[in-house]
This record gives C-alpha cells, sequence and structure tokens, in this order.
C-alpha cells in the first residue's frame, strides 16, 4: 500500500523545502502525496531525506514523493541522473517496504498497467537482494 499518512506530514514537508504549503494542498484534495510534489524538485526532497532530521511521516512523505517524481520521468522514457541512488537508499532499509513493493508491483497482466519505474525499482531490489547473499 502506498503513503496513506495524514496530510500534517506534508505541511510540515513542504515549509522545510521552502514551498507554502497553501500552494500545493487543497481543503478537497483527495490525494496530496501526488499532487504537492513536482518531479524538477527531486534532488531537494532527496537532500532533505537524506540530512534533515525527520519523523517517519516526513521520511514516509519524502519516499513517496521521491518515488512519483521518479515516475514521472520514467513516464517520459527518461531516469533521472539520481535514479539509482535513491532508490539503493530507499529500499536499504525496511522502513518503505509497503512504498517499495506499491511502485515495483508488476502484478497486473498487462505490463501497460505497471508504473513506468517499476522495472527499475524491481531491478535495484533484486540487485540489493543478490549482493546480501
Amino acid at each position: 500500500m502506498p503513503f496513506n499518512k495524514a496530510k500534517a506530514a506534508i505541511l510540515t514537508v513542504l515549509p522545510r523545502l521552502g514551498i507554502d504549503p497553501t500552494e500545493r494542498v487543497w481543503e478537497s484534495d483527495q490525494d496530496p502525496e501526488y499532487t504537492a510534489c513536482r518531479a524538477e524538485e527531486i534532488p531537494q526532497y532527496f537532500q532533505l531525506y537524506l540530512e534533515g532530521e525527520l519523523s517517519a511521516d516526513e521520511r514516509a512523505v519524502l519516499c513517496c514523493f521521491l518515488f512519483e517524481g521518479l515516475n514521472d520521468f520514467a513516464s517520459n522514457g527518461d531516469a533521472h541522473v539520481l535514479q539509482d541512488e535513491i532508490i539503493d537508499v530507499l529500499v536499504a532499509t525496511d522502513e518503505h517496504a509497503e512504498e517499495v513493493a506499491y511502485w515495483m508491483c508488476m502484478s497486473e497482466p498487462d505490463p501497460e498497467n505497471w508504473w513506468p519505474i517499476a522495472a527499475s525499482v524491481r531491478h535495484r531490489v533484486s540487485a540489493k537482494a543478490a549482493q546480501s547473499h
């Protein structure tokens, strides 16, 4: 299951990035974890993830933002320059196991219905598993 925490975590992360939450999150917003992020901000999300003192919910928000942004790049046939590093960091801990599983899901019979980033995430997870053996 993907990130589904309260909007409160999103509202605390955005100001830490210098973003006014009122410009990205609305009362009627059902999925702010997808609508509040921007693919071009991936480096800022990753830097905050790595360097910030964050709660578990804030790390979860940033994890979702990062995957959403990477998926946007992949949907355009591109890979973000930080893609492998980001995925490696996010799969290095079990903290984001559900989010990682969500983004690498290929259970749908039609590959057209997979997330564009799914194969890359699956590849990085497989590489991590191979290293630990």
